[in-house]
């Protein structure tokens, strides 16, 4: 006797459901770390855009750009960023600081970050706060453009 069965039964259907749910559970996480690496990047690439306009600022005025606010561009140094930088360091997902102290004849100029996500801002910290010229500044990773000695 021959038994026309068609279809999955209820355990086949549970099981490969269970499995896809696994997926794509695996697929998220990686999506998740992927996207904050590429933030990493995008901010490596505005330290590094903000510190070459920062220092050309310098070459231009025989001075670095006055001290701004987060989120803010000095004065005078929107010309010397490219792209969205030149309108805003809102980030979306962080901003950046740009801070310049004056301390007589070496002032201290750095670009901080800051992130109300606190597992990117974990993510910045692992990417750099190791190395220099990268420092912490509170609850804020700092980059430092110029101080004591002349510029890095």
């Amino acid at each position: 006797m021959r038994s026309n069965r068609r279809g999955f039964t209820l355990v086949e259907m549970i099981m490969v459901t269970l499995i896809v749910s696994m997926l794509a559970t695996l697929g998220m996480l990686k999506y998740i770390d992927l996207r904050s690496t590429a933030r990493v990047a995008s901010l490596t690439a505005d330290f590094r855009s903000v510190t070459v306009a920062a220092l050309n600022y310098y070459a231009d005025h025989d001075g670095w750009p006055p001290e701004a606010g987060a989120g803010q561009i000095p004065q005078g140094l929107a010309q010397y960023l490219p792209g969205g930088l030149n309108t805003s360091f809102d980030r979306t997902y962080y901003v950046l600081d740009y801070d310049h102290v004056p301390a007589g004849n070496f002032p201290l100029v750095s670009i901080a970050v800051s992130s109300s996500d606190a597992k990117l801002t974990a993510k910045f910290v692992n990417a750099f706060a190791t190395k220099f010229p990268f420092y912490m500044n509170g609850d804020r990773l700092a980059y430092l453009i110029a101080g004591p000695g002349g510029t890095f």
